[in-house]
């Protein structure tokens, strides 16, 4: 007795399979024009919190350049706003807190860090 080859499940046959097919290519470039706009969309909200952000980091140079923050203070502030920017408003519960202030103290304390931070900063205030 001949066993006949098994074709695989769900494989497409005859004129309903081809349809199938084309449904399924449909729908896959019909998801693919949904992410493009989404990503659009995406784009902007960055570029709009990358320029948010850029405003708070001119700010902060400007504070460092005229005295009235410190170089440690200004390292605090940074990680601050990237933790910010990146995360987004974190819910601000002890654990957010005490999170911020942990990386505070490690960006703070970080003397290599600190001065280039510094000079970064001194350079955007004289842009």
């Amino acid at each position: 007795m001949r066993i006949p080859p098994r074709r695989p499940s769900g494989a497409a046959t005859g004129a309903s399979g081809a349809s199938a097919a084309q449904k399924a290519e449909k729908a896959d470039k019909a998801n693919f024009a949904e992410t493009i706009g989404e990503k659009d969309e995406d784009e902007g909200q960055s570029d709009q919190a990358r320029s948010a952000l850029m405003e708070q980091l001119e700010a902060l140079a400007a504070a460092v350049a005229d005295g009235s923050a410190t170089k440690e203070e200004a390292s605090r502030k940074f990680a601050g706003m990237v933790i910010n920017e990146r995360f987004g408003q974190i819910n601000k519960g002890k654990g957010a807190a005490s999170m911020e202030e942990a990386i505070g103290n490690m960006v703070e304390n970080d003397p290599n860090f600190v001065n280039r931070l510094h000079n970064q900063l001194r350079k955007i205030s004289k842009s």
